[in-house]
């Protein structure tokens, strides 16, 4: 285990990251207007907007392994498995500019 002093500077380092990067959710009913927040939230603080469809979009083009079980679901007609979408929001949100800018 570390020392008390180094695991402190950690948790320093940790705390100053998270209010670099805010981690963000927005719901809402459809045409309430989230899209439209989603917009002002990333214009005023630079956070990365996060849309599952355009992640599943990415994934499938780059031929990932996760993309490519989602594209089968897709191609079918059917919905994405929730445990295959968290995988996949889950390898988004390890990204460098999620982490260094915070996401939406």
């Amino acid at each position: 285990m570390g020392s008390s002093s180094s695991i402190l500077q950690k948790r320093e380092g940790l705390k100053e990251t998270v209010k670099k990067s805010p981690k963000i959710i927005i719901a809402g009913a459809p045409a309430a207007g989230k899209g439209t927040q989603c917009e002002i939230i990333t214009q005023t603080f630079g956070v990365v907007h996060l849309s599952t469809g355009d992640i599943l979009r990415e994934a499938v083009k780059q031929g990932t392994d996760l993309g490519l079980k989602a594209k089968a679901y897709m191609d079918g007609g059917q919905l994405v498995p929730d445990d295959l979408m968290i995988n996949v929001i889950s390898e988004r949100l390890k990204q460098k500019d999620c982490i260094e800018r915070g996401w939406l």
